[in-house]
């Protein structure tokens, strides 16, 4: 199963390292979960979580779980903060997308209204990077409206949905918006918020996981196929 962990809080409270990450990753595997990605915020340097910091980290625990020969594979990524400065770090190569790949997590959180939310949405779509919404659900014009998800979903966005949703932890108005997207097959990745809990995945939601792992797959081998022809292609100038 492939999940996000976003660590907001985690990061406000300074534990971001190799010994509290290992205890998320014992959290996913006892759940079954076969691919995480770690998709710490960044405030500043301070934070400690640069995606070269983030990479750095996760190189580490990789090999240590490869070693012990554990059936999980971590990926490293940031969750971007929905404002410009935001923007430029990731431009300066500060922040990453995750694995390297064309996607992007993206918090909505300091946006105040979808208007603002579509301009930063932008930003990255001109420099061909597609942003994955972590929990419209919790969009304030969405948990009016679920159907006003529409309005980002035409500029090309996939979702990410808090599995704290979805059971009901923010509350009914949240849960019901979440269940009705879900409903809908907005969703195409699922994710924790700092905590892996223990409650049970249903079916629907390991649909999801595996809809959001093929996508970041055929990414992948798209970006293998680029780079041998770039290869094949120095070749032949060669010649």
């Amino acid at each position: 199963m492939f999940v996000s962990l976003i660590l907001k809080d985690f990061i406000i409270e300074s534990k971001f390292n190799v010994i509290n990450i290992l205890e998320k990753v014992e959290e996913a595997k006892s759940l079954g979960i076969k691919k995480l990605v770690i998709a710490p915020v960044y405030y500043d340097e301070e934070s400690k979580t640069s995606i070269k910091e983030v990479e750095e980290i996760i190189n580490d625990l990789n090999s240590y779980l490869e070693e012990k020969k554990e059936d999980i594979k971590l990926y490293p990524a940031n969750l971007i903060r929905d404002n410009y400065e935001s923007v430029k770090k990731f431009i300066d190569g500060t922040l990453g997308s995750i694995n390297g790949t064309r996607y992007i997590l993206l918090n909505a959180d300091e946006s105040m209204d979808l208007k603002e939310l579509i301009e930063v949405i932008y930003e990255f779509k001109l420099r061909n990077y597609i942003p994955i919404i972590v929990a419209p659900e919790r969009i304030k014009e969405i948990t009016d409206n679920y159907k006003n998800i529409k309005k980002i979903s035409e500029e090309g966005c996939l979702f990410q949905l808090d599995i704290a949703s979805i059971n009901g932890e923010y509350g009914k108005q949240v849960l019901k918006t979440s269940k009705a997207l879900k409903k809908k097959g907005i969703y195409s990745f699922i994710g924790f918020k700092d905590k892996i809990r223990k409650q049970e995945i249903n079916k629907d939601l390991e649909i999801i996981s595996k809809k959001g792992l093929a996508i970041l797959l055929k990414n992948q081998e798209i970006n293998r196929k680029q780079e041998n022809k770039r290869k094949k292609r120095k070749l032949f100038m060669k010649v």
